[in-house]
């Protein structure tokens, strides 16, 4: 039987208080970047308002940052962060890359309509066939 699958939101950083001041030194110093990271919390430490008033799809998935992953995710989006990435009983695929989230260009909005287009699509790709099998 199938599970849900589990969906993550997956930072280029580590969660450690370390990992976190060595990412905003590498980003104040133009050397360290992470879509996501901007996204969710810009310069604000606390998160932005929208990201923190999340809701819909946005609010179903596991904001983790790279050092906090499953390993089983880990092995397979390591290298491809920032991204977001479902986990469909151990099939890991990247449904959001790193291309995608820059263009977002740190609108929330725009991240959660994208995001809604991409879940519901994924959906529709894995609906159960209504017609019986039968092709016209």
């Amino acid at each position: 039987m199938a599970s849900e699958p589990t969906f993550y939101a997956i930072y280029d950083a580590d969660s450690s208080f370390l990992g976190e001041v060595r990412y905003l030194r590498g980003k104040c110093l133009g050397r360290a970047e992470c879509a996501l990271c901007d996204l969710s919390h810009g310069w604000n430490p606390l998160g932005r308002s929208n990201w923190r008033r999340r809701k819909g799809v946005a609010a179903s998935l596991n904001w983790l940052h790279r050092d906090e992953l499953p390993g089983h995710v880990a092995a397979q989006v390591g290298g491809q962060l920032p991204c977001v990435a479902v986990d469909r009983n151990g099939e890991i695929e990247i449904m959001i890359g790193r291309e995608a989230l820059q263009g977002c260009e740190g609108d929330f909005s725009v991240f959660e309509h994208l995001l809604e287009q991409t879940v519901r699509a994924l959906h529709a790709e894995r609906a159960p066939d209504t017609d019986g099998g039968s092709t016209a």
